[in-house]
């Protein structure tokens, strides 16, 4: 076993992080090195499990995060959405949790998947496919889940969880990893490493042509039927055209239609391996009998082959593309450029002139597009942080009878300030605060603490979590405009509009006044 330390402090009473840190901001900027006292403990199992370990007493509780390495950006076509639906599938159980005979649920669950294959392969032949044989397949998948379901304790999971003062269970997949959450009760620990280990080494994908339908009518939601999914999914279409980051996580529907069960549990001894995993645990606890306890739980949890490394990499783009979503709602625009990784030195100053286009009310869009000239009802700019190389996104909503046009010509006027002036130091000051405010704030909540760890370390390093805030309070006017001249090009740029088909929309068409000049 392994063991990495992070400047922990030296034994005796400790104030908390946060507290100390609220109590020097309120008196005067945070200084690089008062950051540096996150003290983080790090492990290494034998069999590659990495744990960091967070002790935090002000409250008798732990927030539990568990986190894979895997993501959208781990799929390939055909298979898209994988992770995501695997997130769904590890709530199903186990052979012990959430079923009364799991014996007498095999044969169910063996014969479904051999009429689910057998349709799935008949509705394959596209044209040539016998579609009545389709759906006698599908429907009788139906009848034999709701055979199964006299067997399934549904909830059982977070039942328990409940029962013993579990809150926020809850899973999110991103496009880099996968993390599991929960905030337990300090002494219900052993609890969670039962239950946790449980449900990677012995899960079962019960219900899984039904949870399928669950995650078909997820993006029908999200994406279909929204204007912001689908515009956004078809930005992302856009702008990458090689990389998995071109797809959402929640998948192309006919890739969903046609998961099979032993397909996802491939997924699963692929990815869902101890080192290829990452716990995370902040609160009150003593930091030795952790370890010890989930060493105990998941130390003989056997490693996998590592995963291939992802080779693609998005060739450099060429000229703008552009593309446009017609949809029945409000016009609106998304633009931006392909950037960095997290851990490249241009990450933090692309943090900062996103802030400064367009966080909060004294930002430059904001002010220029709804407070001066009243053109847009809702600006955003985000730079990812990714695990590899992401895009800086500016989106905008024009208001009634503004067109999307001057939107854009308005967003790309203060771009390119960016590019042809330095920012002031005062602004840029004051920028540099309100990020500094908003990592502290961070800290007083041990949830947003163990997710902002799970969320470098599995895209970097954890440790880059301070180093990272140390770089934005370091940045410099010019580096905003270096960075901005580097990547704000029009050959880097790709825009995506929503034109509205509604009957309303020929008032808009009308309203839409000059092209932008480029």
């Amino acid at each position: 076993m392994k063991l990495h330390l992070y400047r922990a402090p030296a034994g005796g009473a400790r104030i908390p992080l946060w507290l100390s840190l609220l109590a020097l901001l309120a008196g005067s900027v945070v200084r690089a090195e008062d950051l540096a006292q996150l003290p983080v403990r790090e492990f290494v199992l034998d069999n590659g499990l990495t744990l960091l370990l967070l002790e935090r007493h002000h409250s008798p509780s732990v927030a539990c995060h568990m986190a894979f390495k895997v993501g959208s950006n781990n799929e390939t076509v055909g298979v898209t959405g994988a992770a995501h639906m695997l997130e769904h599938m590890m709530f199903k159980g186990t052979k012990i949790m959430s079923t009364r005979d799991y014996e007498a649920e095999i044969p169910i669950m063996e014969e479904i998947d051999r009429i689910a294959n057998e349709a799935l392969d008949e509705r394959l032949k596209g044209d040539r496919a016998d579609m009545e044989k389709v759906q006698a397949g599908l429907a009788r998948v139906k009848e034999l889940t709701e055979k199964q379901r006299q067997y399934i304790e549904s909830e059982a999971l977070a039942n328990l969880y409940k029962k013993n003062g579990g809150t926020g269970i809850n899973a999110y997949t991103a496009n880099d990893y996968t993390n599991y959450i929960i905030k337990l009760p300090s002494n219900k620990l052993e609890l969670w490493c039962w239950l946790e280990s449980d449900r990677i080494t012995n899960p079962v994908f019960r219900e899984f042509y039904s949870e399928k339908e669950v995650v078909h009518e997820e993006r029908r939601m999200r994406v279909d039927t929204s204007p912001s999914g689908a515009m956004w999914e078809l930005f992302m279409a856009t702008a990458y055209q090689a990389h998995p980051y071109r797809w959402m996580t929640i998948g192309w529907t006919s890739d969903i239609e046609n998961y099979r069960r032993e397909t996802m549990l491939r997924f699963l001894q692929r990815y869902y391996a101890p080192n290829n995993a990452v716990i995370i645990w902040v609160g009150d606890f003593k930091t030795e009998e952790a370890r010890a306890l989930i060493e105990r739980y998941f130390g003989s949890i056997p490693p996998q082959q590592p995963p291939d490394p992802l080779v693609t990499r998005e060739p450099e783009q060429k000229g703008e593309r552009r593309a446009v979503l017609e949809f029945d709602a409000n016009p609106s625009i998304v633009m931006g450029w392909h950037t960095v990784a997290l851990g490249s030195s241009d990450q933090e100053p692309l943090e900062v002139a996103q802030s400064i286009l367009a966080e909060g009310r004294t930002s430059r869009l904001y002010q220029r597009l709804r407070e001066k000239e009243q053109l847009a009802s809702e600006v955003y700019a985000e730079q990812d942080r990714s695990e590899y190389p992401g895009l800086f996104a500016v989106a905008a909503d024009p208001i009634q009878g503004v067109s999307v046009e001057r939107v854009e010509q308005v967003i790309l006027e203060e771009v390119e300030r960016l590019r042809s002036e330095d920012v002031s130091d005062w602004e840029l000051q004051r920028v540099k605060n309100q990020l500094q405010s908003s990592f502290v704030a961070q800290l007083e909540s041990n949830y947003m603490l163990a997710r902002e760890l799970a969320d470098y370390e599995c895209k970097h390093s954890w440790e880059m979590f301070l180093e990272s805030e140390r770089k934005r309070q370091s940045v410099t006017a010019a580096d905003i405009r270096r960075v901005a001249e580097k990547y704000f090009t029009a050959r880097n740029r790709t825009v995506v509009t929503l034109k509205p088909t509604g009957p309303e929309s020929k008032a808009v068409s009308q309203a839409s006044g000059a092209m932008v000049t480029r």
